[in-house]
């Protein structure tokens, strides 16, 4: 059982009805936001509410509570979980207003290099974080299946879209490139994009051109930047992490401590 404000009153749930994308899952379909915590704070907790208020005027789902109070619950929900660094998570379906956490639990060998694999697969709603979340949860176990740790989509034409649960960058010659539309918004790669010292374009990347970039990586609010050294069974770059990608892992986690 998972303790869970919903509608501003704690209870108890249990874990099955709160799995998205699965037939367990208990609510309508609506909105859910993900973000992390590092002792106990909130981080980058802002551009989640400013996207979860944006993408209920979107698909027409009503937040009954103020930004304040939300916040209010938020910090009730974080300090009453034993554990200072969290996965919290807020669902707005419809009549029902959620928070709930759990442990973190980051394995730091995801950031020495991870491997993907491509699925043909689209999101229906890519700019909204709905919790019409089957597409991405096959996906993501087909990924787990095959011992990866992420699905990267692809179109009908063979071209990148995003992860999963994540976003995709890469990086050629020295320049960072990430696809502009048809893809969610996510915060991690908002921050990316507006801090880089390293200048980030648009572009597109097919599937048959993994073996000309230099480096690859994903992003996600509660990993942060992870390093993609090998897509299918083909070997990114040099197959280590590159020089681009270790840089940005250390200045996204001087970001956190300085945003906590």
């Amino acid at each position: 059982m998972i303790q869970a404000l919903i509608n501003n009153k704690w209870e108890s749930i249990n874990d099955n009805n709160l799995l998205l994308g699965t037939d367990t899952f208990s609510f309508g379909t609506g909105l859910y936001e993900t973000f992390r915590t590092l002792e106990w704070k909130p981080i980058f907790l802002e551009p989640h509410l400013d996207r979860l208020f944006n993408s209920a005027k979107i698909i027409n789902i009503k937040i009954h509570y103020s930004r304040s109070q939300i916040l209010e619950m938020i910090q009730e929900v974080i300090l009453n979980f034993k554990d200072p660094n969290q996965r919290v998570r807020i669902l707005a379906v419809p009549e029902n207003f959620i928070i709930y956490t759990s442990q973190l639990n980051l394995d730091p060998k995801i950031y020495e290099g991870v491997s993907a694999l491509t699925v043909s697969a689209n999101r229906e709603t890519p700019d909204v974080k709905t919790t019409n979340y089957k597409v991405c949860l096959k996906a993501w176990e087909k990924a787990n299946d095959s011992g990866c740790f992420e699905s990267i989509f692809l179109d009908g034409d063979g071209v990148v879209l995003e992860g999963s649960r994540s976003n995709v960058f890469w990086i050629k010659d020295g320049k960072i490139i990430t696809r502009e539309n048809n893809v969610l918004p996510g915060i991690t790669r908002q921050i990316l994009i507006l801090r880089s010292p390293f200048p980030i374009s648009f572009g597109l990347l097919y599937q048959s051109n993994f073996s000309d970039i230099d480096e690859l990586f994903i992003t996600n609010s509660g990993s942060g930047v992870i390093p993609i050294t090998k897509v299918n069974s083909e070997k990114i770059g040099t197959g280590g992490v590159g020089s681009i990608t270790t840089e940005l892992l250390r200045l996204y986690n001087q970001w956190l401590h300085e945003n906590c």
